[in-house]
């Protein structure tokens, strides 16, 4: 190789963002560049991981560059890199990952010992590691010479005589020329081939930053840090730049291209379907029983429909190899029943009719013309996908049986790759500056999570110019760039960067009969104890072909069990919250009024205005109401022409007679990604299996080409069939349409079955309905303290809490119309504490407040807490001085570990955390609130974060009317032109995507008599959003627009700040207005007292 033929260079040392803290690109980058460059290949070697691996080879295969498969692996005397030449190798290297990384003591800087690493040599080339840091220059600079020695001929022995080279490698940093020239010495003194890379570890010089502050942050310290190298040169450089740069040392180039040619291409993990290990001898022969049988009991025996069908899908199944995993998921569901954990399915699973018998998924196939074909069909050779939802409080104890019961085979969790958000860049970025924490909390708050554009990479400060133009921004610190200038460089450079490796909630993967499952995926610890993760995400597990069943939890179904649970005590019968009667009239009255607060899928706002304009009668228009409320029907401007047509205001037509059947229950709107199979199969003949190819064609980002193609093959299969080319087109186009949009009607279906059964539930056993939610919170849209109110306002009543008679959490009392707050909302209690509080007072109640402190084991703080929060009023009445000055004599003490018990997480925790991280607003801010005047009642308030006594604007409510405030109810049913004054506690702050792409954000207010969503546009947000991110309730003047076509709208027009109105008004009023910002409230001032609106 010479400097004017540098063609056959490769790089064999190339660390990704995957190597977290260690590297810098995506993967796709480093492969682009290199395709850019002329490369045939690169190699991939991410730092004690192959967590890149997947992507990196879909994007070599796309760029036409073949793929090196390898890593960086760590020992206690600096990395070693190891290539897979062949699929021994590839399973050899996941072996040794899985190893080591699973018996490290510490899993942010696992260490691979020589001997796990001499045990996996097969199929492998070992390089020696970069200088300085790699094993051998390690040894070697640091004097060990004789133990390299050992090392190397350890090495040599166990990988093979031409498979161990010694890396060079000159990273341009003082005396690296000579530090190589040692370590290239000693290879040759030995025997062993000197190999050149460069240890790459960015895309560009420039990214150098980057990857400091990156290094920086893995090692939780301030630039520079342990391991810091002032040198830019750890970057991809083109042959000719290599070639110059080890000209001196030629033959180390050739010897790079000569294992390149060896290694490049030898690892495919595409193309194969790895179907989990069946316990059965014959798993097809079971899975046809067992689906005959749940046919029969499902349908009360087997017609000729039910019998054609299953034949056809189990034939393919069988085709296809897929019924262990089918097998697979019917053990998870039997498992949850057998210990009496509530499940569901979801997802395209529930397009199968043998999904259905065999009870992992609710909808009827038939009767929601569901279409197996969008699930799996012969064509289609991805692994499926069955996602099955559990109670997320008993959840572990299924994936743990399964876990137990599939040990031998491997089971692990799937990965996931975490990436930096702004603020979160931001964050790191100063602490690797050496900014105090103090300063950082300062220069994070109110950040943004992410630039508009979250897919592009910004080098410089244009990223940063439409971010500190936000409101939530003004005055900010970092409006000061001169002075922060390399701060918002290094935190723009960071944000979309990979940060770290994480756990899938739920999706679990399992070894087959031929291979253990660390053969076909690298193993490390999740954090759980005794459960593994793949250190691919499910993208990566789908290219390899790793079918993955998803075990979830979700929170509805906790809440909906213990609403069944507590309806079954009280009213001594069995209530099963998932086997509601059908088509319930009184449930379908209440989710028309749109008072949805705690129904499944429709308690948002938009599908609270959703409800009032679709005006659900029957489970499909739930269906419908789920499907439609998804940023692509918004965007496609469907909802209003259904909504019309459903409700008989708008006639529509078809195209075709052949798709009057097909688009008649959509009333002409194509809106299921199931109708696309159907359409094609109809217009120009296509098989359903057929359909979904096309499908999923028009999904995916398709050329021009590929898209003419597609078209020119519809409209000839449609003109044969006799269809009107024109009208042909005109199908095709709105098929194309339809794929930014189209949702999974099965997927809705399932979901909507949940969306009844809480309906169901809330109208017929509100109380025990509301205490489940209180009981499994943080879940939903609103907070505990909304959801208490929105039960206060449909009759229920709420008792105080009480040491003597509140439980764990709410309770429900005995005649079903109030709720008592539990123990655990009371800031600072240990479970152990709470045990020890009911366990002692059923033997006999306390005296006072040193008895309880005395035999239970709740902490002095947490003993305040109570007294705040009204526990113990039972014992000193309304005046709760006595027992607090009683329990400041108390002593100090420890818990029964000898430290500290830990308290419970707060049930409101979550959503004051929430309410805090700045632009993402949600949540009411309790320290902004208009607080009640007497002490004791805001001291409960901070103690529960709820309102106990009454809701927080009753004390207020007269001086509302003389503001001329509207209550939230009245305003919904305003004529439009209507302006008028609302009032109330922010509880979310949104911002949607628009059909326009202009930013318009809804405001969700609360006041004493529910919920309004208001609209704020571009314009009045820029004038008054700093209010938003710095108050808590707000005063908003604005216009009703009520029509057919867009329903209700509130559009505000003005924003002031209700703590500051009201303190004007009473200047006596006990109100927080510490943080508050001062209301731009002239329009306040100008309105008379009892003016109305209209």
């Amino acid at each position: 190789m010479n400097e004017e033929s540098p063609d056959n260079f490769v790089h064999l040392h190339a660390r990704s963002g995957f190597s977290f803290g260690f590297g810098v690109a995506r993967p796709e980058e480093l492969v682009e560049a290199a395709a850019r460059m002329g490369m045939s290949s690169l190699a991939l070697t991410d730092r004690d991981g192959l967590y890149g691996i997947p992507r990196f080879l879909e994007a070599a295969d796309k760029a036409g560059i073949l793929p090196i498969v390898g890593a960086e692996v760590s020992t206690a005397w600096g990395h070693v890199v190891l290539l897979a030449e062949s699929m021994q190798g590839y399973r050899s290297l996941c072996r040794l990952i899985t190893a080591y990384r699973c018996a490290a003591e510490d899993r942010r800087c696992p260490a691979c010992s020589l001997e796990v690493l001499l045990e996996h040599a097969a199929g492998l080339v070992c390089l020696t590691g970069a200088v300085p840091f790699g094993l051998l220059p390690g040894l070697i600079l640091s004097g060990h010479s004789e133990r390299a020695w050992e090392v190397l001929s350890l090495l040599r022995e166990s990988f093979g005589e031409g498979n161990l080279f010694v890396e060079l490698t000159d990273d341009g940093t003082a005396g690296s020329r000579r530090r190589m020239g040692r370590v290239a010495s000693f290879a040759e003194g030995c025997g062993v081939p000197t190999l050149a890379t460069n240890e790459v570890a960015h895309l560009e010089p420039a990214d150098h930053r980057l990857h400091e502050t990156l290094v920086a942050a893995s090692n939780l310290s301030r630039l520079p840090g342990p391991g810091y190298r002032p040198t830019d040169q750890l970057w991809l450089k083109d042959a000719r730049r290599m070639v110059r740069l080890f000209a001196y040392r030629p033959w180390s180039l050739h010897t790079a291209a000569e294992v390149a040619w060896r290694c490049a291409g030898a690892v495919r993990l595409s193309g194969k379907v790895h179907v989990p290990a069946s316990q059965h001898e014959d798993p097809g022969k079971v899975l046809v029983e067992l689906a005959l049988r749940g046919a029969r009991e499902r349908y009360g025996g087997l017609n000729r429909q039910v019998v054609s069908r299953l034949r056809r899908e189990l034939s393919c199944i069988e085709d296809l190899g897929f019924a262990p995993y089918f097998l697979l998921a019917l053990e998870a569901v039997e498992i949850a029943r057998e210990k009496g954990v509530p499940v569901t399915g979801r997802g395209s699973a529930a397009n199968s009719l043998v999904s259905y018998c065999l009870g992992l998924t609710q909808p009827e196939p038939f009767s929601n013309r569901l279409l197996f074909e969008r699930f799996m069909h012969e064509e289609r050779r991805d692994p499926p996908d069955i996602d099955l939802d559990f109670c997320s409080e008993r959840r572990d104890e299924v994936r743990d049986e399964l876990e137990r019961r599939h040990a031998r085979r491997g089971v692990a969790v799937a990965g996931t790759a975490a990436s930096y958000s702004l603020r979160g860049a931001v964050r790191v970025a100063a602490r690797a500056l050496g900014h105090p924490p103090q300063e950082i909390d300062v220069l994070s708050r109110h950040v943004p999570t992410r630039f508009s554009d979250r897919d592009k990479v910004y080098a410089g400060l244009d990223g940063w110019k439409e971010v500190l133009r936000e409101p939530a921004m003004r005055g900010h610190p970092l409006q000061d760039t001169e002075r922060y200038r390399l701060l918002l460089e290094l935190s723009a450079g960071l944000a979309g960067r990979l940060q770290g490796a994480g756990t899938h909630n739920g999706g679990l993967v399992f070894g087959t009969a031929e291979h253990h499952l660390s053969d076909l995926v690298p193993l490390e610890p999740s954090g759980k104890e005794g459960l593994l993760r793949c250190q691919y995400d499910k993208d990566g597990l789908e290219y390899c072909g790793i079918p993955k069943l998803d075990i979830l939890g979700l929170k509805m179904h906790t809440a909906l069990q213990k609403a069944g649970e507590l309806a079954t005590r009280r009213t001594g019968k069995k209530v099963d919250p998932l086997s509601p009667p059908p088509e319930d009239r009184e449930a379908f009255r209440l989710v028309r009024t749109g008072r949805n607060a705690g129904m499944f899928q429709l308690e948002s706002p938009g599908q609270m205005q959703l409800s009032r304009r679709l005006k659900p009668r029957r489970f499909s228009d739930l269906v419908a109401q789920i499907s439609l409320f998804r940023p692509g029907p918004v965007r496609g401007d469907l909802v209003t022409p259904y909504v019309l047509r459903r409700n008989g205001r708008e006639p529509y037509s078809v195209p075709l007679p052949e798709l009057d059947d097909i688009l008649r229950p959509t009333y002409g709107v194509l809106m299921y990604q199931e109708q696309v199979l159907e359409v094609a199969r109809a217009v120009a003949g296509f098989a359903l299996a057929e359909g979904d190819g096309f499908r999923r064609a028009m999904t995916k980002d398709r050329g021009s080409g590929a898209m003419a193609g597609m078209r020119r093959r519809f409209l000839q299969r449609a003109v044969d069939r006799g269809v009107p080319k024109k009208t042909a087109d005109t199908v095709f186009d709105w098929m194309e349409g339809f794929a930014s949009y189209g949702f999974l009607k099965a997927h809705a279906a399932s979901f909507a079955h949940l969306s009844y059964a809480s309906a169901y539930m809330r109208v017929h056993y509100p109380a025990e309905f509301f205490c489940g939610l209180l009981n499994s919170q943080p879940m939903g849209f609103y907070s505990p303290r909304v959801l208490l109110n929105e039960a206060r306002r449909i009759g229920l009543g709420v008792l105080p809490p009480d040491v003597f008679a509140s439980d764990e959490g709410f309770s429900v009392e005995k005649d079903g119309t109030a709720l008592r707050v539990g123990l655990s909302y009371s800031k600072g209690l240990s479970r152990l504490a709470i045990e020890g509080i009911i366990h002692e007072r059923e033997a006999r109640p306390f005296a006072s407040v040193a008895d309880l402190y005395r035999r239970t084991p709740v902490q002095k703080d947490a003993l305040k807490n109570l007294i705040k929060g009204g526990f113990l009023d039972p014992l000193a009445g309304a005046d709760r001085a006595p027992l607090l000055a009683e329990a400041d004599r108390l002593p100090k003490k420890r818990g029964r570990t000898g430290h500290p018990e830990i308290p419970l997480p707060h049930p409101a925790s979550w959503w004051e955390a929430r309410a805090s991280a700045g632009y993402d607003l949600s949540g009411a801010s309790l320290h902004n609130l208009p607080m009640p005047p007497g002490k004791a009642e805001r001291e409960q308030k901070a103690v529960l974060s709820l309102d106990v006594v009454s809701h927080p604007l009753l004390s207020y409510r007269r001086t509302l009317k003389e503001l001329g405030v509207v209550p939230s109810q009245e305003i919904l049913d305003l004529p439009h032109g209507t302006r008028v004054l609302a009032a109330g506690l922010i509880e979310c702050l949104q911002r949607p995507p628009t059909k326009s792409g202009r930013p318009v954000y809804f405001l969700l207010l609360e006041d004493e008599r529910g919920l309004l969503q208001a609209t704020i546009f571009e314009r009045v947000y820029e004038k008054y959003g700093h209010l938003l991110h710095r108050s808590g309730a707000f005063l908003l003047e604005g216009r009703v627009e009520q029509d057919d076509r867009r329903g209700f709208s509130f559009l505000v027009e003005q924003i002031g700040d209700l703590g500051k109105a009201l303190a004007r008004r009473h200047p006596g009023t006990s109100i927080d207005t510490e943080r508050a910002v001062s209301a731009s409230g002239s329009f306040i001032r100008a309105r008379k007292p009892g003016r109305r609106a209209g």
